[in-house]
């Protein structure tokens, strides 16, 4: 309120600040003058062919891409600053310009059938720019595989197995038959050396609506010996 030459008057003003900027309305009134105002600040960026609105940025930025997973947590020094939106994405401001920024997300929160390449990383923007940042997260076909013989025991433990023929795509048995295999074709043939011989088998891949599939039993018929 104020007071002076015989008249009254006063200020009321609202302020907001969210998510994607501040906002401000007012009424201003003395003796018989009276107007209102209203006012608006923030940010629109333009990167990776998506629109992101924030509040006013003074300083660098960057948008973090989980490759397209959606509800991720992302965290700048260690503190969850925001989750990525539905395409995978999540605009992160504001950044220390010409200075390392970490920024990280939490492996566990991830699809169970994804390869990340990196949880943490630095983006190093410069003034009042923006930066890409990635993990490198890849889907991959895998699936944990229950390997029996013709007995319909599980395969020895350290039994040597080879994925559709490749020789880099190799993995070993584990208890009570289990094998864990990445890379994976619609349809898989295995070629398991045992400590007996050799035997195989072969599975159709279909994804898991979550997580990894677990296949099997499945039975790795012994080859005769030469």
């Amino acid at each position: 309120l104020r007071q002076g030459g015989g008249q009254n008057g006063g200020v009321a003003e609202v302020n907001y600040l969210g998510r994607y900027g501040r906002a401000v309305a007012g009424v201003n009134a003395f003796g018989d003058s009276r107007y209102a105002y209203a006012g608006a600040t923030g940010a629109v960026v333009l990167m990776e062919g998506q629109t992101f609105a924030s509040r006013r940025i003074d300083d660098a930025f960057a948008v973090v891409s989980t490759d397209g997973i959606a509800g991720v947590p992302v965290k700048l020094e260690n503190r969850v600053i925001g989750t990525t939106d539905t395409k995978g994405l999540l605009l992160v401001a504001p950044l220390n310009a010409y200075q390392r920024n970490q920024l990280s997300i939490d492996p566990m929160l991830l699809p169970a059938d994804v390869k990340i390449d990196r949880v943490k990383t630095l983006a190093t923007p410069t003034d009042r720019s923006g930066t890409t940042v990635r993990f490198g997260i890849t889907p991959i076909r895998a699936a944990a595989l229950l390997l029996v013989d013709d007995a319909g025991k599980p395969l020895p433990v350290g039994s040597l197995v080879r994925v559709n023929g490749r020789a880099g795509d190799r993995t070993l048995v584990g208890f009570d038959g289990a094998a864990y295999l990445e890379a994976l074709e619609a349809r898989n043939t295995l070629e398991v050396q045992t400590p007996d011989g050799r035997c195989r088998t072969s599975f159709e891949y279909k994804k898991a609506d979550a997580g990894i599939p677990q296949i099997g039993p499945l039975r790795c018929a012994r080859e005769p010996r030469p």
